[in-house]
């Protein structure tokens, strides 16, 4: 076997676990808005554990009605009444071999009072958290323990449930981590002050649960590293792990991290693989349990040899199964290309920071598992279809129809697959989108589509392919003044001709005109090649729209490496290679730079589109060609134009 440490099975206390891989807990808005568990997360979770996981993890389940919760659509487990849809979670999980585990929460001070129904959050002490700026109410004595008691209801009722083991989350800046953190506890009582009283509510839930559960499997996720100043430190942590261990929890599942820690619980784009590893490789030096370490892990060799060395025994994923169920039976079966890579682009989780629920960008099928394969051709009547262009969004349009049957010829006018993919990839840390083109290459040549390159479609080709279905997924073209251009002269580039050329552009000094988020990449790959660069954009922000995660590594670079930033600022006019701009305030600046480069957004290229109607009647229109979006939107377009014409087939 290829990775034969990251697929031996394992024991967590006395259960057989299959392999070493483990579902990490996060946070998907599936649950029902009372927190009841629905049909969408029980498929969500089946289709998981469906793809191999040894370990599935739930996510992070309320033990204290609307007060301990952090999400308007986060599952409950503080009552009977949620046990139904909780069995049938547990049971979807087990029946294909992984072990199920559930998480049980208390958000504490991270949660706004619109979430817990207009209620104060509570506290050890009366510290608000700096991200979510809500004073909380310092608990009493009695409500600790009384909160306690709650933790250990809901494992009851887990086990009731069918759940194999919990995990209590004692990370990430909760409630559990408030009160071991010397920064976030200062409590005069037996819960504060010492080490061994901030420890002392975790500890009690523990022993609660094993004198009411001991059949139950026990995990703790926790903060090695709070990675704040006066947060918990991993001299203290460790001493809390061997506390657990003398307790008698099973396992312990490493994390690091709070909201106002910044970047290290959940990590930009920018952060190298496996970063973490060296705390649950400090956490394997004091227990003789199991350790559960992970982080930004994204390849299974990177996760074999991880294991190899002994830095954990058991590797969790989190994203990366969101991109591909079946990252653990495809790295069972050596079938490495074959797995959907994480872009880590962070629209999963930047879509639960709207109040949404989670979706990914290079998987249309999450949150959607019971959609999934729904469509299949007539065999008594085969259809043949063109796409033209090999963005996402044609690709996706070709492999889907191509699934169903349907004989496909993709089309693209340049000498390699994949539109503005290969464009997006070359920006500082943009690589994993590479690594996306890659694997849509290796899909395109393990399916039937035919792949003709080096050709530009024209209206002439219908009647030699006489398709019928024609999908356009043309992309789109840099919109900019066309006086700009012309008045920049030499100087001037589109953010396309920039990232298009073979080798960095000459010149000391650079103008970058607007700065949404392909400016401020374009700004930042200048600044990384040593130009020292302006950046200009009208609004008040930079990429406003941008997944906050990245943005705020992305922008913490731009000002590392000394990026002039004009916001509210325009370009009033280009002359002989010259920038004129002016402020909101009317104030006049010109710059003579030896680049300008204009990201002032795209266009659809829909021209095609516009005349193929004309004269075929069944014409479609993906991604970029018809509305500028991202690479979701173009792969869930792509998705959703060839759903609609397999269904036009089946009527």
């Amino acid at each position: 076997m290829k990775y034969e440490h990251l697929m031996a099975p394992g024991y967590i206390g006395d259960r057989w676990i299959k392999n070493r891989v483990v579902m990490a807990p996060m946070a998907s808005g599936f649950g029902s808005n009372n927190g009841e568990v629905t049909d969408t997360l029980v498929a969500y979770y089946e289709r998981r554990a469906q793809g191999g996981v040894g370990t599935i993890i739930v996510e992070a389940a309320c033990i204290d009605g609307t007060r301990g919760r952090e999400g308007m659509q986060q599952i409950r487990i503080d009552s009977p009444v949620y046990l139904a849809g909780l069995s049938r979670l547990a049971e979807a999980i087990k029946s294909h071999g992984s072990a199920a585990f559930i998480q049980l929460f208390h958000a504490g001070r991270q949660t706004a009072d619109l979430i817990t129904g207009g209620e104060a959050p509570v506290a050890p002490s009366a510290i608000p958290c700096p991200i979510m700026r809500i004073m909380p109410r310092e608990l009493t004595t009695a409500e600790v323990e009384e909160i306690r008691d709650k933790f250990v209801r809901a494992a009851v009722l887990a086990a009731q449930a069918g759940f194999d083991g919990v995990e209590i989350h004692g990370a990430h800046g909760y409630l559990v981590n408030q009160f071991l953190s010397p920064d976030t506890n200062q409590r005069t009582d037996k819960y504060g002050g010492s080490l061994e009283n901030r420890m002392r509510f975790l500890l009690e839930i523990v022993t609660g649960i094993k004198q009411v559960c001991p059949q139950l499997l026990l995990s703790v996720r926790l903060n090695l590293d709070d990675f704040m100043p006066d947060g918990l430190k991993l001299e203290e942590s460790l001493q809390v792990c061997q506390a657990l261990e003398q307790a008698g929890i099973h396992v312990l599942h490493v994390s690091c991290g709070t909201y106002p820690s910044g970047l290290t619980s959940i990590e930009p784009s920018s952060y190298p693989e496996g970063w973490r590893m060296y705390l649950s490789q400090e956490a394997k030096k004091v227990l003789s349990i199991p350790v559960i370490g992970g982080g930004m892990i994204r390849r299974p060799a990177f996760a074999e040899q991880a294991l190899k060395d002994g830095q954990a025994d058991f590797i969790f994923l989190g994203r990366p199964l969101l991109a591909d169920p079946d990252w653990v039976k495809k790295a069972a079966q050596g079938r490495d290309q074959d797995i959907r890579p994480c872009l880590v682009c962070n629209q999963c989780i930047g879509s639960k920071f709207k109040g949404l629920s989670v979706h990914c960008t290079v998987n249309p099928y999450v949150g959607k598992e019971r959609e999934q394969y729904k469509f299949t051709l007539r065999k008594d009547s085969p259809r043949k279809a063109v796409v033209i262009g090999s963005g996402p969004a044609g690709i996706q349009a070709a492999l889907s129809l191509d699934r169903s049957g349907v004989k496909v010829i993709l089309y693209e006018q340049d000498t390699q697959i994949g539109g503005q993919l290969n464009l997006a990839s070359i920006p500082p840390h943009k690589y994993r989108i590479k690594h996306y083109r890659d694997y849509l290459q290796h899909c395109l040549e393990q399916s039937g589509v035919e792949v003709v390159l080096g050709r530009k479609y024209t209206p002439d080709d219908l009647n030699m392919d006489n398709p019928d279905y024609v999908v356009v997924a043309s992309g789109s073209i840099p919109r900019i003044p066309k006086e700009w251009i012309k008045a920049a002269g030499e100087k001037g580039y589109t953010v396309n001709e920039l990232l298009g050329r073979s080798q960095i552009i000459e010149g000391d000094s650079a103008v970058v005109v607007g700065g949404g988020l392909t400016g401020c990449e374009a700004a930042d790959y200048l600044a990384t090649n040593g130009k020292k660069v302006i950046l200009v954009e009208r609004l008040s922000q930079l990429a406003p729209s941008m997944e906050k995660k990245n943005r705020r590594d992305l922008l913490n670079r731009l000002r590392k490496a000394g990026v002039i930033i004009k916001l509210e600022t325009q370009v009033t006019a280009v002359d002989k290679g010259r920038l004129i701009l002016a402020d909101s305030q009317g104030m006049v600046e010109t710059f003579d730079t030896d680049i300008i480069v204009f990201a002032t957004g795209y266009q659809p290229n829909c021209e095609l589109y516009k005349q193929l109607c004309r004269i075929h009647p069944r014409v479609y229109i993906a991604g970029d060609a018809g509305h500028i979006g991202d690479i979701h939107t173009a792969v869930l377009q792509g998705l959703k134009t060839a759903e609609q014409i397999l269904k036009e087939d089946e009527l």
